[in-house]
């Protein structure tokens, strides 16, 4: 007997599906009352309305208070708690939340409205677990917003595993920040909570967990975020602490991955690669550090795709073979410009 063709469900069939199911935005909040609003408005007017949102307090001294009793006469949780760091006040968040999906909302970066209606339907038409889109870098207001980035695998309706983009990451060089995913529970209980001892990559850190688990990873390819580039941004190698913590949650990817596809390792040698690139002037010593963790890691990089520079690392090691390459380039350009003059 022939099997029935599979139909895609009708608009009426997709809102009693998403009528079933809960997502939770989680906004974790320091000193950000300035953007705090604009935030939570943000995730107020999503075009998706069955979703909870919670805003955790963690400690702030700047009368983010003050804006409680009109978020919560909206209908939005807010709790306050000791200052401990944004990974314990999303693991607070995740502790309050009842939600089918989750979205981790920093307080100064925005959603566009449609986000997670369109992350939700791509992500049950694929019975998919985690959903990603493109976001947008903006300053001050969006009108100086400005894409920033070469994505890729942005294909609509391509289906991928969290360990393939993992692959990608270290490959292809590049990378998703928190504001675009789309998080089923599923991924959450089996991730388990934000490292609090992390104060640096403490997101990709927590989204390297995710993606170690995520079956079917899809991309919602239209621009669905806003991120603001602050000039004191956590993200920012401005002190040793900082160095530090990123060097240790890279340490915690690598040692996820270890006993994997030995490609995976690709992606944590592209951050120590990173780490040494962004700090090698600043924090010399730390910088030799990252250098030879990547030396050490016996897995390909997207660095073998610039040749030159590439058989450089590869003889003397990434931190001496990077100085041996810069120091002959300018040898290099005077030759090739007498060789020019002659002919």
């Amino acid at each position: 007997m022939a099997t029935e063709a599979k139909r895609k469900p009708t608009i009426k069939e997709k809102n009693m599906i998403q009528s079933n199911v809960l997502v939770s935005i989680i906004i974790p909040t320091f000193n950000s009352k300035n953007y705090l609003k604009q935030a939570v408005n943000s995730a107020l007017n999503q075009t998706f309305q069955h979703i909870e949102i919670i805003v955790v307090d963690d400690g702030s001294t700047d009368g983010t208070l003050d804006l409680f009793p009109e978020f919560q006469s909206q209908g939005v949780q807010c709790y306050s708690i000791p200052n401990g760091g944004a990974s314990n006040a999303r693991n607070f968040g995740l502790g309050k939340a009842t939600g089918d999906y989750f979205q981790f909302l920093d307080a100064d970066d925005l959603l566009v409205p449609t986000k997670i209606e369109k992350q939700i339907n791509l992500m049950q038409q694929h019975d998919a677990d985690l959903c990603y889109s493109p976001w947008i870098n903006f300053k001050n207001t969006l009108e100086d917003a400005q894409k920033q980035f070469r994505f890729t695998y942005l294909e609509h309706d391509q289906v991928r595993t969290g360990k393939e983009l993992m692959i990608s990451f270290g490959m292809e060089n590049w990378f998703i920040l928190t504001v675009s995913w789309l998080v089923k529970k599923s991924l959450i209980t089996k991730a388990g909570i934000w490292d609090v001892k992390i104060l640096n990559n403490n997101d990709g850190e927590y989204f390297s967990r995710i993606l170690f688990w995520a079956e079917k990873v899809v991309c919602c390819n239209e621009i669905l975020a806003y991120y603001r580039q602050l000039p004191n941004s956590l993200g920012k190698l401005n002190s040793e602490a900082k160095v530090k913590s990123s060097f240790n949650s890279y340490i915690k990817i690598e040692a996820l991955l270890v006993d994997c596809d030995p490609l995976l390792l690709s992606y944590p040698k592209r951050l120590y690669y990173m780490q040494y690139r962004r700090i090698r002037k600043r924090f010399p010593k730390l910088a030799k550090r990252a250098a030879k963790r990547f030396d050490d890691i016996r897995a390909p990089s997207f660095l073998s795709q610039k040749t030159y520079y590439w058989r450089f690392i590869q003889w003397f090691g990434l931190y001496r073979g990077a100085q041996f390459y810069n120091w002959l380039q300018p040898i290099w350009a005077l030759k090739k410009k007498s060789f020019l003059l002659i002919i």
